[in-house]
């Protein structure tokens, strides 16, 4: 398997793909950031004006604080910029027919789930730390560092960007199950905005007619999810319970489905 991750990486490396999307990635930090600036600078003091469903954003903080608070607040945008990281090293097997040659040779179907399942693990983890770290560092050099973050805050951090990480490779093994059980990439983006941004949109519309319900029903969504994560300290231990076993249950399916639909899948 490690020929496999090495072969994936020295293609993905050579290509141009990779450092499309990460420049992509990163005009979203500029964009991001400097939204967030903007509306954290005009927001009320009931909060709420970037926050995730059910996350109250502080009008009163500054600097350091501020920028994570930006970063966080627009985290739900990178579960789409990760289908292209996806994509990008699971489509072209079957695209171009290298997984019937792979296969011919003698490779184990599970090493070959496997291997571009950890290439788009480390990917993921890539594009989170990437996105965090620029925007993070683009909000501190245009407004410094501000005052000294509260007590506990660190902790807070490690463990928001450990849940988020969690939650963002749930979603990868979910988008490699599209891309192995259907091998085409219209059905991969069709079902994948099926589950990651049609509930999203169904929530914040219900959260203007029934905020109870929404609220309610709110951990039950991914996309949502992640931007809330962003905030865990505002999370109860039950909401956190469910959202972290929702992932862990699409990590289970997804992984178990797609290995079981691939190694019985007949290839063209």
């Amino acid at each position: 398997m490690r020929n496999l991750i090495r072969a994936d990486v020295y293609k993905i490396v050579r290509g141009k793909a990779l450092y499309i999307t990460f420049a992509v990635l990163f005009v979203m930090v500029i964009l991001n950031v400097t939204t967030g600036m903007a509306m954290i600078t005009l927001v009320a003091e009931d909060g709420g004006v970037m926050a995730p469903l059910g996350i109250e954003i502080y009008g009163e903080t500054d600097g350091f604080v501020s920028a994570v608070i930006a970063v966080f607040s627009s985290m739900e945008q990178l579960v789409f910029v990760l289908l292209s990281f996806v994509m990008l090293v699971s489509v072209p097997i079957f695209s171009n027919g290298t997984v019937k040659n792979d296969i011919a040779r003698g490779v184990s179907r599970t090493k070959l789930y496997l291997s571009k399942l950890i290439v788009c693990g480390v990917l993921c983890v890539l594009m989170y730390l990437a996105y965090v770290g620029l925007g993070i560092l683009s909000y501190v050099i245009v407004n410094g560092f501000g005052s000294p973050v509260p007590a506990g805050f660190w902790l807070t951090l490690i463990q928001a960007v450990g849940a988020q990480l969690f939650i963002l490779l749930a979603v990868t093994c979910f988008g490699l199950f599209l891309v192995f059980t259907t091998k085409r990439s219209g059905m991969v983006i069709g079902i994948y905005i099926a589950f990651f941004l049609l509930p999203t949109m169904l929530l914040n519309l219900l959260s203007l007619f029934h905020p109870d319900l929404a609220l309610t029903l709110v951990n039950l969504d991914m996309t949502t999810s992640i931007g809330r994560l962003g905030f865990i300290n505002q999370l109860e231990i039950r909401e956190i319970l469910t959202i972290l076993g929702i992932g862990a249950g699409y990590i289970l399916a997804s992984t178990t489905f797609g290995l079981a639909s691939f190694r019985k899948a007949e290839i063209k």
